[in-house]
């Protein structure tokens, strides 16, 4: 399994945390702490993604912040230390802490570490004073040791789409896409591919509507 794959492997489900997203607070005209249900966005703390690269990486990552609410990091590949970095807006707890960290994290997802969240569906769940009553059920898919693709058929399903990206074959692709679309692989379909493969792969489906 590459750096990368390693990356981003799933959480184990106790280090995930769950906040309130979009609520229906709009649709009841009232205030946010009144409404009654919300859209449960799953994310992970700073110090987990940490624990992740240094599992993984050891020494060989380090962060650093040219400027305020943005944040870097470098992985050591093949001797040569490669960058990635994003940026976020203050927060509300924490100040500029919590700024850093969200900027850390951020980074991060550009390496793949807990980029799989993004993926989750919205679930609506039930609100009490503004906070989730009950934290939503992971996904089987979404959980270490998921029944994720075999390796051999990961390898062979990437190969197969990139061919068709490369060669500009739409039909192709969507011939491919057309064995994952409605069943419960869909998902981790396109979580194989980077979000400019998936930019062309969206263009692909657009132009067969």
């Amino acid at each position: 399994m590459s750096i990368v794959e390693q990356l981003k492997e799933p959480f184990d489900p106790k280090v995930v945390h769950w906040r309130v997203g979009a609520t229906n607070a709009k649709k009841l005209n009232c205030k946010p702490w009144e409404a009654t249900s919300g859209i449960a966005l799953a994310y992970v703390d700073a110090r987990d993604v940490m624990k992740r690269l240094d599992d993984v990486l050891g020494d060989n990552w380090q962060a650093k912040s040219p400027y305020k609410g943005y944040c870097e990091i470098g992985i050591k590949i093949d001797g040569d230390w490669i960058w990635r970095g994003n940026g976020a807006g203050e927060t509300d707890v924490e100040g500029e802490k919590g700024q850093y960290s969200d900027a850390f994290k951020r980074a991060a997802v550009l390496w793949g570490v807990a980029r799989y969240l993004y993926y989750l569906p919205n679930v609506w769940c039930d609100l009490k004073n503004g906070k989730l009553a009950n934290n939503p059920e992971l996904p089987a898919w979404a959980k270490p040791d998921a029944n994720r693709f075999k390796p051999n058929e990961k390898k062979e399903i990437i190969s197969q789409v990139k061919t068709c990206l490369d060669n500009g074959d739409g039909a192709g692709f969507l011939q491919i896409y057309s064995e994952y679309k409605g069943t419960n692989q869909e998902i981790k379909f396109w979580a194989l591919f980077d979000s400019t493969e998936r930019a062309v792969m969206n263009t692909y489906l657009e132009e067969n509507k």
